[in-house]
């Protein structure tokens, strides 16, 4: 993205229509020439009206692939959500010249839309009834946990984050999501070797692994390596004041004191501040804030740390 900020273009009735068709919000019509591009809006306005027929194959894939449109299982073409194409856009095709102030917004208009469609589902794991869904089953995982997954699948794609290139507000690594279908055939294939790599060089990282976890690990859909600057499910358990049972806490670390070299790095590595070392090093573990992610252990060279299970889910 470019420091130099973009001259508003005026708003005519097209551009409105066009908004209109994909949800997006008001602040961003000026810019939305920056996500669409002429023939992109041709065959959204096309699809709008009904007069997609003479749309060629060639285009049609295109404006699929790069969510501007859907196309369903009879072969019918609508409008892709305005949320979906801006994370395409963000990982694939960078912000351009769309100012800060107007990436930020964006950012915030797709966290908080996500927290009120989870909200029901994070209220239901609160409440100890967390059902079947995806987000009842969206939780810390630990590196052994994640390979293990990845070893279960048949097809591994790797992905930008999409909440880092939404987001932004960190340096960590970006290509780094491992997922086991490839939506719009965007991902890279990689073998479980290279996703393994990943797994660990995330984890060296400081990056958190999350998934839907599964008693058949390889139903699990994806694996997440997280931060808590960009990461959208840590924004919105913030914004939905769930930060302490969302995602899923399985985990609780334990500090052998014994064992323990005052090296600090624990404190370091833990995100979540439940680990505080002393000027001499030496760690003091609030359980209460520990979300189990693992990092300390991870980090632990004298393996002073280990991740005991705990008895109830999201206690």
């Amino acid at each position: 993205m470019t420091t130099q900020e973009a001259i508003p273009q005026d708003v005519t009735p097209a551009v409105r229509t066009l908004a209109g068709l994909v949800g997006a919000p008001s602040f961003v019509l000026p810019w939305l020439d920056r996500f669409y591009d002429q023939d992109d809006a041709a065959l959204l306005l096309a699809a709008g009206d009904g007069s997609l027929a003479g749309a060629s194959d060639e285009r049609l894939a295109r404006a699929v692939r790069r969510a501007v449109l859907d196309v369903d299982d009879a072969g019918a073409h609508t409008p892709t959500d305005f949320h979906e194409r801006l994370e395409i856009w963000a990982m694939f095709e960078g912000w351009k010249d769309v100012p800060l102030a107007i990436h930020r917004r964006l950012a915030d208009w797709e966290v908080d839309d996500y927290a009120e469609k989870i909200r029901g589902d994070v209220e239901a794991v609160r409440d100890g009834h967390p059902g079947d869904s995806y987000e009842a089953r969206y939780s810390y995982v630990l590196l052994h946990e994640a390979e293990a997954i990845v070893a279960a699948q048949d097809r591994i794609y790797l992905w930008p984050c999409d909440c880092r290139a939404v987001v932004s507000r960190c340096r960590k690594p970006k290509e780094v999501c491992l997922r086991f279908e490839n939506d719009r055939g965007l991902g890279w294939e990689i073998s479980r070797e290279r996703a393994v790599e990943i797994l660990r060089s995330t984890d060296k990282a400081g990056l958190l692994h999350t998934a839907d976890v599964q008693d058949d690990v390889a139903r699990t859909s994806s694996i997440c390596n997280c931060c808590t600057d960009c990461c959208n499910p840590h924004l919105a358990a913030e914004r939905l004041g769930a930060s302490d049972v969302w995602p899923v806490r399985r985990y609780v670390a334990r500090i052998d004191v014994d064992l323990c070299k005052s090296c600090g790095r624990c404190g370091l590595r833990c995100p979540f501040e439940a680990i505080v070392c002393g000027s001499g090093g030496r760690p003091a573990l609030d359980a209460a804030l520990c979300r189990g992610c693992g990092l300390c252990e991870t980090g632990c060279s004298a393996d002073a740390i280990e991740l005991l299970p705990l008895t109830e889910r999201g206690a």
